[in-house]
């Protein structure tokens, strides 16, 4: 099973636009395809949500996703998608979130979302701070090497798949394992 790797960029930005915005958690999303996955978050949901999945299609995120609109709601709206999405990683309904769009240039690429501001709701100045975080979360997620670092193998299977190449193709396996060595050194 392959662990889900921190990237500490994208935690800067997040804990940064948490801070920023005095909300009590950060989620930073990424898009993939029906499913977003948490690919960073602050505040008192820490790591441990990070490669969460949850449904493109539901709660707040789900709607800025969908439109590339930024969106805020408080529980005094009484809307139905503050109970959807995220509220499952928190184990609660919101008092309020703000949720920011990440594009990519050609699509929405993430959702930055914020929870739980400790003053009780987001402003203005909140949405537009939040829009300059999404735009360097932008960057960081179409970085290449965030895919390079989002799964990271176990040794386990590394283990399997370098057996399964020394079987099949020797001299392979001994140029691999040349790198490899390099690599350690």
């Amino acid at each position: 099973m392959a662990r889900t790797r921190v990237d500490p960029v994208l935690t800067a930005i997040v804990e940064a636009a948490t801070r920023g915005t005095g909300a009590s958690h950060g989620l930073l999303l990424a898009i993939e395809g029906r499913v977003m996955r948490v690919a960073a978050s602050a505040g008192a949901l820490g790591w441990d949500v990070v490669g969460e999945p949850i449904s493109a299609g539901e709660g707040v995120a789900g709607y800025v996703a969908a439109s590339g609109q930024p969106l805020a709601l408080s529980a005094d709206s009484a809307d139905p998608r503050l109970g959807e999405g995220t509220a499952s990683l928190l184990g609660h309904n919101p008092s309020a979130v703000l949720a920011v769009p990440v594009d990519g240039g050609s699509r929405i690429v993430g959702v930055l979302e914020l929870i739980d501001p400790h003053d009780g709701l987001f402003d203005v100045a909140d949405t537009e701070q939040a829009m300059l975080h999404a735009t360097v979360a932008s960057a960081a997620l179409t970085d290449a090497r965030l895919g390079a670092l989002a799964d990271v193998p176990e040794p386990a299977e590394i283990a399997a798949e370098l057996r399964r190449l020394a079987e099949v193709d020797p001299s392979r396996y001994a140029t691999v394992a040349t790198i490899i060595e390099a690599l350690v050194r």
